[in-house]
């Protein structure tokens, strides 16, 4: 009986020591599980920190129309800004003859009788003839044409020319610009004076058969 009592003590204790194995091995579990959770949540926040990068959930808030519609806004406010750097540009600068520039102001013709004299022996209308003269066209509000006329002649060819040099660098020309102007040199045979149309012209030009340089306008002539 004594024996029977002592192998039940030992049993109990057994079982015992094993309830307790089980529990601790149940813990060690559970804080496995909440470190492990704890891990994955810190990884998530730092992949929400980081700079530049969107979940996929917002990512599919970003509708193609929306975007069209930022850039339609972005490129409408360039536009908007070149326009209003186009209003705001500086004035031109003014332009001061000199004394004997041929000039063309408010219909009037100053030093004629000097481009007359160029025009009877410059480029084909003459022979071994080096003159030259400034020719300025005053346009108003878009400032003024320059031309710089030369004349040439090359005795072993037996040709004569007339050199013209353009200066736009106090003009400005309109948005709806129909006026023909020189925008490059040119190499002219000669110049004349069409008292029918009222223009002096220059001929055979690399780019122009003839060339309107400016009007006669005889009766308003300025000394």
């Amino acid at each position: 009986m004594k024996n029977n009592k002592i192998f039940l003590m030992g049993m109990l204790a057994f079982v015992f020591v094993i309830l307790t194995a089980c529990g601790n091995v149940t813990e060690d579990s559970d804080v496995e599980s909440n470190h492990m959770s704890s891990d994955n949540d810190g990884m998530q926040n730092e992949n929400d920190n980081v700079p530049g990068q969107e979940s996929t959930q917002d990512s599919s808030l970003t509708s193609p129309e929306t975007e069209t519609n930022f850039f339609e806004d972005w490129e409408g406010k360039k536009q908007g800004e070149s326009a209003e750097e186009q209003n705001q540009e500086e004035p031109l600068e003014e332009y001061v003859p000199n004394e004997d520039d041929v000039v063309y102001k408010n219909n009037e013709l100053k030093n004629k009788d000097m481009l007359e004299a160029f025009m009877e022996t410059a480029g084909e209308n003459g022979q071994d003839n080096e003159s030259e003269i400034r020719v300025v066209k005053d346009e108003g509000d878009q400032g003024v044409l320059i031309y710089d006329l030369k004349s040439g002649y090359e005795k072993s060819v037996d040709q004569a020319w007339i050199m013209v040099n353009t200066d736009l660098s106090y003009y400005r020309a309109a948005e709806d610009e129909v006026q023909d102007v020189f925008n490059t040199n040119q190499q002219c045979g000669y110049m004349s004076k069409d008292e029918i149309e009222g223009n002096y012209k220059l001929h055979e030009c690399k780019t122009h058969w003839e060339y309107r340089l400016i009007p006669t306008v005889d009766d308003n002539e300025v000394e």
